[in-house]
């Protein structure tokens, strides 16, 4: 295998699992979670400063690795189902890339709760986490990304690249995370087993991006 290939396939290896585990990590250590401005801003001015730096780090390398690792998974699928990996890569590239101005949104509470009168803010934070166009990358993440990641599963596993039960935990993970928006009491624990089966269900695509010679014979 090309130097250059080998470097290709490494990237998108870390990705496939990066993106999901750096989710996590920065899930597990966020303050606050869809919350309203005033709840978002006190919640980050009591939280740890080191533990919502982690978060924001996180989240960060995870905005970069998400759309990366999505590309990867299409990838390894194309040669056996190539429709399926091709509308389920696209719907993950896109679903993902709104992430970053969400991420950006974390960023801004925790400036905004590093200001003298960090009360008087929250009104404008509400308005603009709630405008057209937050909301649009809002409705574009969430449709995006779990849509897609039930496809990929189905793509990986009639193209012979992850085992049945590795497709289904990825093909779970799309219902839990609905369940945190529409349950009652936004049950936040399910959004993190959610991003665990994402994890665990993208291990053996890894081992195959990393070490395939061929990525058109399973």
């Amino acid at each position: 295998m090309p130097g250059y290939e080998r470097l290709w396939r490494l990237v998108l290896a870390v990705a496939i699992v990066g993106g999901p585990l750096g989710y996590f990590v920065g899930s597990a250590l966020n303050s606050t979670v869809h919350e309203d401005g005033a709840t978002g801003i006190a919640a980050n001015a009591a939280a740890n400063p080191i533990t919502n730096a982690v978060h924001l780090v996180a989240y960060v390398l995870a905005s970069f690795l998400l759309p990366l690792g999505a590309a990867g998974l299409a990838q390894l699928a194309y040669a056996r189902a190539p429709w399926l990996a091709t509308i389920g890569g696209l719907l993950a590239v896109v679903g993902w890339l709104p992430f970053s101005a969400l991420t950006a949104l974390d960023d801004l509470m925790m400036a905004m709760a590093q200001l003298p009168g960090r009360d008087s803010y929250a009104v404008l934070l509400d308005r603009f986490a709630n405008d057209a166009v937050m909301g649009g990358f809002l409705l574009v993440y969430v449709v995006g990304h779990l849509v897609a990641y039930v496809l990929l599963a189905v793509a990986l596993r009639r193209a012979g690249v992850i085992p049945r039960w590795a497709a289904w935990s990825m093909i779970a993970s799309s219902p839990l995370t609905v369940a945190v928006f529409v349950a009652p009491g936004r049950p936040l624990v399910l959004g993190y087993v959610a991003l665990i089966l994402l994890v665990i269900g993208s291990i053996p695509a890894v081992r195959v991006m990393a070490t395939r010679s061929r990525l058109s014979n399973p």
